[in-house]
């Protein structure tokens, strides 16, 4: 696939970027801050991590639901502050050599992506409807203190809610739509969000699928894809971005 660029063409291979997913996944515990390391390290152009709240309403790194699973610790997010958080060793589950790693803030991993010269796709990660509005306003106001450009970030949901109130508080953040299915009348939902990219299941991309995202002049992501065989099949589909555990092995 060649895009036309002032009157030559680029072979569009030159401009795939990748993206560590929740950090590196496969080279360091998940979402932390030498996780994001590890994935600039690695030659990522990008870094994919997800937020939540805790209970004093601060937001932090984590994917789950729960602490359970990544920590030494048990507990739901949302119920937990933020002191208690940062007691719990959130490496040694993938490691000995990570032992202390502990839960990042959002505050951190932004200054994290700074220092390292990293974009941030930034994944809204909502546990009830009931705290769409809370975490949105929180990471808004989070982005805007510290003044995190905007060029360098992405902000990504599975909930079209939640990109419209992120539409509503950062008027000018890229919005990228997950989905794991593509069906037409999705897009439906979507006009009205203005938005920047379209990340999907690479197991469920088709090229008819990736023809029709393409069409409404979406950005075109997948996920989680970790075999370097199949990347020039995506390529050729017209996927811009590949978020991969390993990125050390996709470059």
């Amino acid at each position: 696939m060649y895009l036309q660029l002032g009157g030559f063409q680029m072979n569009i291979k030159s401009t795939i970027m990748i993206t560590g997913h929740r950090g590196a996944a496969l080279l360091a515990p998940e979402n932390t801050l030498v996780g994001i390391e590890r994935a600039a390290q690695s030659g990522a152009q990008w870094v994919e991590i997800d937020t939540q709240l805790t209970a004093d309403d601060i937001p932090v790194i984590i994917h789950d639901q729960s602490v359970n699973r990544c920590t030494n610790g048990e507990g739901k997010v949302s119920e937990l502050d933020l002191k208690t958080l940062k007691t719990l060793d959130a490496g040694s589950w993938f490691h000995n050599d990570f032992a202390g790693t502990r839960i990042p803030t959002l505050v951190e991993a932004l200054n994290k992506c700074v220092e390292l010269n990293l974009s941030l796709n930034l994944e809204i990660k909502l546990y009830g409807d009931d705290q769409a509005e809370r975490l949105v306003k929180a990471v808004a106001e989070t982005i805007t203190t510290h003044q995190y450009p905007l060029d360098r970030l992405l902000i990504s949901s599975f909930s079209a809610d939640v990109l419209s109130l992120c539409r509503r508080y950062l008027p000018k953040v890229r919005l990228g739509y997950i989905c794991e299915q593509w069906h037409d009348d999705i897009l439906e939902k979507l006009n009205p969000l203005d938005l920047f990219s379209v990340h999907i299941d690479h197991k469920a991309l088709t090229p008819n699928i990736a023809k029709s995202i393409l069409k409404q002049g979406f950005i075109l992501k997948i996920w989680t894809l970790n075999d370097p065989e199949k990347v020039q099949y995506f390529y050729d589909l017209g996927v811009n971005n590949i978020i991969t555990d390993m990125p050390d092995q996709l470059q």
